[in-house]
């Protein structure tokens, strides 16, 4: 939003956002919700050519049964819920758990205004507090989703958690895809400094050349 474009790119070198963006944005979600649907009719076309082995049948849920030991919720909602596990029960006169609901509402109150208030400096590099405080929110979550996943074994003393080996074993695809996207997310953020620094520095020479 703060970046004028047309003064950092020569013209041959942008293009417009209608329809080419558009169209990218289009094919990416159709992507997406083909690999979704894929995957909602994949126990169907299991069953249609006789592996419906492979399918791993829950029992059906009882909804006038009690809520079962140790349940957790799906992996993008852990880290929020490990935090408002460790609010304290009151704090203030407060809540715990609603101290833990606001602050996290304001959280992302800062985060949805950060293009309005850092639009000035989006064209320079970021300077370090701005970067500690990004790497260390990133950091943050991805430890509290680990740690709000842990599986934990429940006896005579409570829950015991069990070992990181197991931990492993218990949600190697969770590890496998996030692992997967850190990498990708790093090679391609690499791969676009890359490609911008690339294209201000021949800008560059070439007004030096002009001159």
């Amino acid at each position: 939003m703060g970046v004028d474009y047309k003064k950092q790119y020569r013209p041959d070198q942008l293009e417009p956002f209608w329809p080419n963006e558009i169209f990218k944005m289009g094919t990416a979600v159709l992507c997406t919700l083909a690999v979704i649907m894929f995957f909602a009719v994949l126990p169907v076309l299991l069953e249609l050519v006789g592996l419906g082995s492979l399918v791993h049948v829950e029992e059906p849920a009882d909804p006038h049964g009690t809520t079962p030991v140790g349940i957790k919720p799906e992996w993008y909602f852990l880290a929020s819920y490990q935090y408002l596990r460790l609010m304290p029960t009151q704090l203030l006169g407060i809540s715990g758990k609603t101290l833990g609901v606001l602050t996290q509402g304001l959280a992302l109150l800062v985060l949805m205004t950060v293009p309005f208030w850092y639009r000035k400096n989006a064209s320079k590099r970021p300077r370090l507090p701005y970067t500690t405080i990004v790497t260390v929110a990133a950091l943050g979550v991805i430890v509290l989703t680990i740690w709000g996943g842990w599986p934990a074994e429940h006896g005579e003393h409570g829950e015991v958690p069990v070992s990181i080996a197991v931990y492993l074993a218990h949600k190697a695809t969770f590890f496998a895809i996030l692992a997967l996207a850190i990498i990708v997310f790093v090679v391609l953020m690499a791969q676009e400094k890359r490609t911008v620094r690339k294209l201000l520095y021949t800008d560059e020479h070439k007004e030096e050349g002009e001159t």
